[in-house]
């Protein structure tokens, strides 16, 4: 893999921990709410030698610190990229880091030059519909941390189909530590959430109509109800969007089946270039 680096951004109530390696056009990717810039690990080597690629772990995630105080992801995505001298990315996202990408999209429409989804998700829609999802919820609220951590792992990544037994080991594994992590951090994302993240309105959702990049939305078989639905609604909603569903793979679908997921992403990069 090409050299990276890493470094500091320092926004209001954050300081955000930023990695890049690289030249070419550039790729961002924002990772689900449940893990950290780490789900990115084989994408971002295996893109570098052709991209410029970018990760980062969102405030409260991973490395990067989190204090009391409003702010709004997509904007933390846009200091991001302007320490970075970025004008315009594609960008690669997952889960909440998708809720991200959709808003900065419609904030700053000329500085996205594609889409691309792995279980998209968006603000305000939780999964309810299996035990175990209800189970997180609950945990949520309570903040019950080996609860939050069993149940979002039998939740998002076992699915509503399979056990535990069933889901590749490694992939479950890795999802597992960095899980364990933010939920075992002081303070983390979710600790502030309620309170201080701000998102726009009208949302996204209403909005999909004004999204004028292609728009790749991949989703695991596996994966749970909400997930799908979210994203047949994307499917529908974006001018230019074309779905993917990868069997066998639960809501962090990348995870499990890396080389066909950077297969969809190389040929979606691929044709960016040629409609640019």
């Amino acid at each position: 893999m090409t050299h990276a680096t890493s470094h500091w951004i320092d926004v209001p109530h954050t300081r955000l921990y930023v990695e890049e390696a690289g030249k070419g056009d550039t790729i961002t990717m924002l990772h689900g709410f449940l893990v950290d810039s780490g789900q990115w690990d084989y994408e971002f080597a295996a893109l570098a030698d052709t991209h410029h690629v970018i990760r980062y772990d969102a405030r409260g995630f991973g490395r990067s610190s989190i204090e009391p105080g409003r702010y709004t992801h997509h904007e933390d995505l846009a200091a991001v990229l302007d320490a970075s001298g970025v004008q315009r990315t594609a960008l690669l996202a997952c889960s909440g880091g998708a809720a991200t990408a959709l808003d900065f999209a419609l904030a700053h429409p000329g500085r996205v030059s594609a889409l691309i989804f792995v279980g998209a998700g968006y603000w305000g829609r939780f999964a309810e519909s299996t035990p175990a999802a209800r189970a997180f919820l609950q945990a949520l609220g309570t903040f019950d941390v080996s609860g939050l951590i069993d149940s979002s792992l039998r939740a998002f990544t076992d699915g509503p189909r399979r056990t535990k037994n069933e889901v590749d080991p490694a992939a479950r594994k890795h999802t597992e530590a960095m899980t364990t992590q933010l939920f075992k951090r002081d303070v983390s994302y979710w600790t502030y959430a309620a309170q201080d993240q701000q998102t726009p309105k009208p949302a996204a959702l209403e909005r999909l109509r004004e999204i004028d990049v292609p728009a790749v939305l991949i989703v695991g078989s596996e994966d749970v109800r909400e997930v799908h639905a979210l994203s047949n609604e994307l499917l529908e909603g974006i001018p230019h969007a074309r779905m993917f569903v990868v069997h066998g793979a639960g809501h962090h679908t990348n995870l499990e089946a890396p080389a066909q997921v950077l297969g969809i992403v190389r040929d979606a990069l691929t044709a960016t270039v040629t409609v640019d």
